[in-house]
């Protein structure tokens, strides 16, 4: 397993000592002081004023209070509130709002949204960071519930807001997603008047585990596609997006999915369980309506069912997505996903990627047009028991894709195969082993592969050693990313190894 790089952005500071308060977790002072601090202690006996000696003990009384730049909502830790935080006001540049926690110990304050629509909510709002909350939503029967929303609407530019170091789990929503649905962390944007986006939205190190229907999702009807009751074509992505570092777990439908984004960051994530109790179809990661994505360092895996049930997912109307430096295993779907059914991929780059035992198709496209797409230097393992299409395509519609520099090994028992049709992809200078090339492949390579622990379950036992027939045998590929899935250098004018390990480091 990947060394994930999970960010640790607690919240610190010191009480006074007149409080007898040991420790408030408040996030580093900006630029501007805090105009004034808020505390909450749902544990107290009666409701006070918001201060320290005399805390609010209900989310009724945050939520109607009025906050503004600079104010910290600080909730005790230990503490259960009940209902939905959902408070009130936008901080502004450099002095942001910020809810957290406050007193000794590590456990973190907990929103028990106890079957409301949402636990935490913002809604047209922004400069906000919510950070080391425990959430929860849960109900006696499934119905439309999130853990946490961030949402507007016919607003313009909502800017600067920050989900850090939360901890939601058992969210158990309903089997519904894009505006309105159920999620563990969801932010959307709807409306028909004013087109909305949000600006510097980071979603860092938290945890989402058993949720309905998926784990983070971010969506807008201002899309490309005209998905979710949008107008097609009325296009307007949000910018400066990352999520990295989370941890996604058991989760009924999608892990994450990034749609409607421009030049987003998704890194460092951990999606192990999806699409685990949806009856529509479900991927680990993907993105849709975005342009110039990348998705690297990620680790997906345990994906149930057919319907997709794959760990990655270049969706419709994407345009410019990069994965690169993943590692996907053991989900029954397969490896990647190409669905242009409602909107056309444009250059898709596919690259320096580990798939272990993934199931049914390691690639396959829906319908649509595929007007672009690379899928090169990645190394596909199918073990003993698995079978799995390589390629698996379904139509004839314009697909210009490029299948090169892979190695794909099968072993032991189960099938494995490159099932095309014509036209379509080109499949240059893959190091095949257990499966024969298809037609019209060129360059196909038969020599042992000599990975290092095949059947193993790290991505470093699919490293490949001296004597491999996969070095010095590829296609070169000037824009290749300059590195390999373990970080080492690869040339970019002459010969490389194929699979997604490069063992020489220069020509």
């Amino acid at each position: 397993m990947r060394t994930r790089f999970l960010l640790s952005l607690g919240l610190t500071a010191l009480a006074t000592t007149a409080l007898g308060t040991t420790a408030l977790t408040a996030a580093p002072a900006s630029a501007d002081s805090p105009r004034a601090d808020h505390y909450v202690d749902c544990s107290a006996p009666s409701d006070g004023q918001g201060t320290a000696r005399s805390p609010w003990n209900t989310l009724a009384s945050v939520n109607a209070h009025a906050f503004g730049p600079g104010d910290r909502i600080l909730f005790k830790r230990g503490a259960t509130c009940t209902g939905t935080f959902a408070p009130q006001g936008s901080g502004r540049q450099g002095s942001p709002i910020r809810a957290g926690a406050y007193g000794s110990g590590s456990a973190r304050p907990v929103i028990a949204g106890a079957g409301a629509p949402d636990a935490v909510v913002l809604h047209d709002q922004q400069y906000w960071e919510i950070r080391d909350l425990e959430v929860t939503n849960t109900a006696a029967t499934p119905g439309k519930r999130r853990g946490v929303r961030v949402s507007g609407g016919d607003a313009g530019t909502l800017r600067h807001i920050v989900l850090s170091g939360l901890n939601i789990h058992d969210v158990n929503g309903d089997d519904s997603k894009d505006v309105g649905g159920s999620a563990g962390i969801i932010v959307w944007v709807e409306g028909t008047t004013t087109p909305t986006v949000f600006d510097d939205l980071r979603i860092t190190g938290n945890t989402v585990a058993h949720a309905d229907r998926s784990g983070i999702f971010l969506f807008s009807t201002w899309n490309r596609s005209g998905w979710g009751g949008g107008e097609r074509g009325a296009y307007h992505p949000w910018t400066r997006v990352a999520v990295s570092g989370n941890t996604v777990s058991d989760i009924g439908g999608d892990g994450i999915v990034v749609g409607n984004v421009k030049g987003a960051t998704v890194e460092h994530n951990r999606v192990d369980g999806f699409q685990k109790r949806s009856a529509g179809y479900s991927a680990g990661l993907w993105t849709h309506n975005s342009d110039d994505v990348v998705l690297q360092y990620n680790e997906v895996s345990g994906g149930r069912t057919t319907r997709d049930g794959m760990a990655f997912d270049v969706d419709q109307d994407a345009y410019g997505t990069v994965f690169q430096y993943n590692y996907s295993h053991d989900n029954e779907g397969g490896f990647l996903l190409l669905c242009n059914a409602d909107g056309a991929i444009k250059d898709a780059v596919v690259r320096y990627n580990v798939s272990v035992n993934d199931r049914f198709r390691g690639v396959e496209n829906c319908g649509g047009t595929i007007d672009s797409a690379a899928i090169y230097n990645n190394t596909f393992y199918i073990g003993d028991g698995v079978s799995q299409n390589v390629v698996n395509e379904n139509n004839t519609n314009l697909r210009n894709v490029t299948f090169a520099n892979n190695i794909v090994v099968k072993e032991g028992a189960g099938t494995a195969a490159l099932k095309l049709m014509s036209g379509g992809y080109q499949v240059r200078n893959n190091l095949l082993n257990g499966l024969s090339a298809p037609s019209g492949a060129t360059g196909t390579i038969t020599g042992g592969a000599r990975l290092a622990a095949p059947g193993g379950t790290s991505a470093a036992d699919y490293r490949v050693l001296r004597g491999s027939a996969a070095l010095r045998a590829g296609i070169t590929i000037a824009d290749n990313g300059g590195r390999d899935y373990f970080g080492n250098h690869v040339p970019r004018t002459c010969v490389p190894d194929v699979g997604a390990h490069q063992l020489r480091s220069g020509c």
